[in-house]
């Protein structure tokens, strides 16, 4: 990884789609900081789209789409996307009601299950607002475990047939093949009329752990914020930048220096 120092400016001269995680990205220490609303609402009213995409539930998307200067978020690690449009939500899911109420039944099997076998962890909060999938707790309302912990619950949900992540702060699993990057591309497929092929000096990412890696993959406008130097990932999932600062400061970064371009 290349300090973020290092990205030439011409390059971010380019961008047209500021896309981000929100925990631990946009975030520190479990707030978000009142700069970085600021600097989403500056970049989006100088015509740069902005898009967050995070492992985080339906029902904080939901508020996320109504009350945050964003064009839209894609949540629950790629499940859907939620779009404000007039006032109102438009909501773009993968599978069908039917669907996601079957799969999460079997999911909330397996997370009872994987809590009992590691002692320390809980399901997470956040939970009851999930449509999709189911999360651990490794990080967040419980004592920090290790990350070789949360690695071994991940492999744990692979054994028993789902599909999991690691976050920052939980354990994602879902039912499907899809993740960010997928629900990524038929976002801009429906509501921008092109692919990731045609914007891919156009869209800039950033985030901070292994959930992020199909984004930091895909794009060479990639960033990860400092902690993401803290996680045992293959080198090709790594982003290609990192920031100095850690969280919110990391993100701070990159916004600073977008701010500096003149938009079109």
């Amino acid at each position: 990884m290349k300090p973020f120092a290092d990205l030439p400016q011409n390059q971010l001269s380019k961008v047209k789609f500021l896309v981000s995680d929100i925990d631990d990205t946009l975030t520190l220490h479990g707030v978000l900081p009142a700069e970085v609303y600021t600097s989403l609402q500056t970049m989006r009213n100088a015509g740069v789209r902005i898009i967050l995409i995070t492992g985080r539930p339906a029902g904080w998307c939901d508020m996320i789409a109504r009350f945050w200067p964003i064009d839209a978020v894609v949540g629950e690690n790629g499940s859907f996307y939620f779009k404000p449009e007039n006032g109102r939500i438009k909501r773009v899911w993968i599978h069908k009601a039917n669907e996601r109420a079957a799969n999460l039944e079997r999911l909330t099997i397996m997370a009872d299950k994987i809590v009992g076998e590691f002692p320390g962890t809980a399901l997470a909060e956040d939970n009851p607002w999930r449509a999709t999938d189911v999360a651990v707790d490794f990080a967040e309302d419980v004592p920090a475990l290790s990350l070789t912990t949360a690695e071994n619950i991940c492999n744990r949900f692979i054994q028993m047939g789902a599909t999991a992540k690691v976050s920052s702060i939980h354990v994602n699993a879902w039912i499907g093949t899809y993740d960010k990057l997928s629900m990524f591309k038929r976002l801009l497929a429906d509501e921008f009329g092109c692919s990731v092929q045609d914007v891919m000096q156009q869209v800039l990412y950033t985030g901070d752990s292994p959930n992020d890696a199909p984004m930091f993959k895909q794009f060479d406008l990639s960033v990860g914020v400092k902690s993401v130097s803290a996680y045992a990932m293959p080198i090709t999932d790594l982003p290609k930048y990192i920031t100095n600062g850690d969280g919110a400061d990391g993100f701070l970064e990159v916004a600073s220096r977008l701010k500096q371009k003149t938009y079109k």
